[in-house]
């Protein structure tokens, strides 16, 4: 319950940035990616085009490996690593066969309160997880425990983490002012505790309404994404996306730079306050991925969006409705041709890119690994009432379905 009223109360407006470039370019400046100019022309992304292959996998379902609502997935040497609502870590081999669970919740030196976040260390295999109590507890894949890390004194509510290599971490969290608004902020350690590098500013903010007996918090978190060996840091506030440059410094240096033109939102604010959806303006989603050869990216295009519908929502503020419009768009950047494509619904109602290799559902990254690959999932019963309701738009749904229950465990998607 805890997890979903922080959860719900924290609207995320995490929104980053298309970023990207040819590999030789990325110490040579920043990227300009023209959003303005891509604005109107739309086209139906198959997967083909961008990826090779696709995978279905099912994970092994038993009393023992059952998964509540995901939270997190890493996949890193042939593991799923995956957590759950339920305070819990369950680890899969790369065919879905169920090998451990990892929930250590408690007090003692060796446990940990609530998951707020895992990350997989890709040279050891080590899970890696931010828990409540503003800490980093590390294990081996066997569950054995390795060390815990305690975040700065002072540094705010994390939020967010990514180990660096080397036993240092960025950790971004957020603080609440006197003022009833945020402060962002990041903080770069090592094991002991040494701060290397931190930052911080007040682009977060607290949305009330007269009456209301709430508020939503709305933050604008320093986030960090890998690609290969490289790290980035960004945020929806700012139109570049920086390069964490790995020596002692960790200087931040302009990355990719994004004209949003005349449909730049001027003040991060506006995504709130009714009719929000009538501007004209572009909004930056968080979840970056990059393959050798392409950038995926959502917008959120607001009135610009040529294909707007209608779903329910579970995240919710003071006066809001349950039903909320939904204007987002794909987009891909690619590389060689130094172009951003906006994508249109290849199945009414569904975003993203049209398997043309498999036929299945269509895809849309939502997590990625240290090597570029794609992963995303589908629950069990959406995916049986997807087969059932709009099975001609995907010819080979009903193998990926087969022997598939309602309560099964999800469906992963690992494309590359």
């Amino acid at each position: 319950m805890k997890r979903y009223i922080f959860r719900t109360l924290l609207l995320i407006l995490v929104t980053t940035n298309i970023y990207s470039c040819k590999s030789d370019k990325r110490n040579n400046g920043p990227i300009l990616i023209d959003v303005e100019e891509a604005v109107g022309n739309y086209k139906i992304g198959k997967l083909s085009n961008y990826l090779q292959d696709i995978r279905y996998i099912k994970l092994e379902t038993t009393d023992s490996s059952l998964l509540g609502d995901i939270i997190d997935i890493c996949y890193e040497n042939g593991h799923f690593y995956i957590s759950d609502v339920n305070d819990c870590c369950k680890i899969f081999d790369e065919n879905g066969k169920f090998i451990r669970s990892i929930k250590r919740v408690g007090r003692g030196p060796e446990e940990y309160g609530e998951i707020r976040n895992i990350s997989v260390n890709p040279t050891n295999g080590n899970l890696l997880i931010l828990c409540s109590e503003s800490e980093i507890v590390e294990y081996k894949v066997t569950g054995e425990f390795v060390r815990r890390i305690a975040t700065p004194e002072g540094s705010g509510n994390p939020y967010s983490f990514m180990p660096l290599g080397n036993d240092n971490f960025f950790i971004g969290s957020f603080k609440f002012q006197n003022s009833g608004s945020t402060e962002n902020c990041y903080a770069i350690i090592d094991d002991s505790l040494n701060v290397l590098r931190s930052g911080s500013d007040a682009n977060g903010y607290l949305l009330s309404k007269a009456g209301s007996p709430a508020s939503v918090i709305a933050i604008d978190p320093y986030n960090v994404y890998r690609y290969g060996k490289d790290f980035y840091s960004s945020q929806t506030s700012n139109d570049t996306i920086y390069r964490i440059v790995p020596d002692s410094s960790y200087k931040f240096t302009p990355h990719i730079i994004f004209n949003l033109g005349k449909y730049k939102d001027e003040s991060i604010r506006s995504i709130m306050p009714d009719k929000a959806f009538e501007k004209k303006v572009i909004t930056k989603y968080s979840a970056i991925f990059e393959t050798d050869k392409n950038i995926f990216i959502k917008f959120d295009m607001r009135a610009l969006a040529p294909e707007p519908f209608e779903r329910n929502t579970e995240v919710s503020y003071p006066g809001s409705s349950p039903v909320e419009m939904t204007t987002t768009v794909c987009g891909i950047y690619d590389k060689e041709k130094e172009q951003l494509s906006l994508l249109k619904q290849p199945v009414k109602r569904r975003i993203g890119l049209k398997d043309d290799i498999k036929g299945g559902p269509v895809f849309w990254p939502v997590f990625s690994t240290s090597k570029g690959e794609l992963i995303s999932y589908f629950n069990a019963v959406n995916l049986i009432t997807m087969a059932e309701e709009e099975g001609e738009n995907y010819p080979g749904i009903s193998q990926i379905t087969e022997n598939l229950g309602e309560n099964d465990n999800p469906i992963i998607v690992v494309a590359r």
